[in-house]
């Protein structure tokens, strides 16, 4: 992007939440940085937060708490200020009784899944922010539930990284579609006549250290109906 621009990359990492943070000098870094933004978002500052405003964000420390989901909506002056989903809203959201636990495990949410939340509850005093899952969250599940073909969710790749991963263990006519979920988050939905675990099996080794989650939806259903 910037090759041919006034402008130079100082250094580009990570943060503790591992986010990317990029240090941009030059007369064009404002240019650069509204670009970057457009296509990857960017942080926020809690006192620019307001409710019933959906926010993009990921899931983070999923089972660490009983009492709800933290989402990480990428606010960056203060340590404190994910999102929390409390566990009774999720319940409510979800139609799905149970402890924290059953309800993650019953429909595979799990840490970096990308997904939007809607601000309920402000506190900036107390560095507490609540919120409800966005409706595409909801219908995205229930979507994929109801569809007969298995998935496997990765979580830290990109689509060149998937697709030859794929062809290189021979696999890529067993995958009917790659959706994006967000910019490093892919779903792969798998032929009918293929399993999720075999997928997994197949690409986990060219892709090592990259998350990987699988969703059956007859083991998914089986698991909420026992718990409903």
């Amino acid at each position: 992007m910037i090759a041919e621009l006034d402008a130079s990359l100082i250094n580009i990492g990570t943060d503790k939440k591992e986010r990317i943070v990029a240090n941009i000098e030059g007369e064009d870094a404002e240019f650069i940085a509204n670009a970057l933004a457009k296509e990857y978002g960017k942080s926020l500052l809690s006192d620019n937060l307001s409710r019933n405003v959906e926010y993009p964000g990921r899931f983070l420390d999923v089972g660490k708490v009983g009492y709800g989901l933290y989402v990480d909506i990428g606010v960056t002056d203060s340590s404190r200020m994910d999102a929390l989903v409390p566990l009774h809203k999720m319940r409510e959201q979800l139609n799905l009784l149970g402890p924290l636990k059953a309800i993650t495990e019953a429909f595979v949410l799990v840490d970096y899944l990308p997904i939007e939340v809607k601000l309920t509850s402000i506190d900036l005093h107390n560095n507490r922010v609540e919120a409800e899952f966005d409706q595409k969250l909801i219908s995205r599940l229930k979507e994929w539930l109801q569809d007969d073909h298995e998935r496997l969710l990765v979580f830290g790749a990109n689509y060149r990284q998937i697709e030859s991963s794929l062809k290189k263990s021979g696999h890529r006519e067993d995958i009917y579609e790659i959706e994006q979920l967000g910019k490093f988050e892919f779903s792969l939905r798998c032929k009918r006549s293929t399993r999720a675990s075999g997928m997994l099996a197949a690409i986990g080794p060219r892709l090592r250290g990259v998350p990987m989650h699988l969703f059956i939806p007859k083991e998914l259903k089986a698991m909420q109906n026992a718990k409903a």
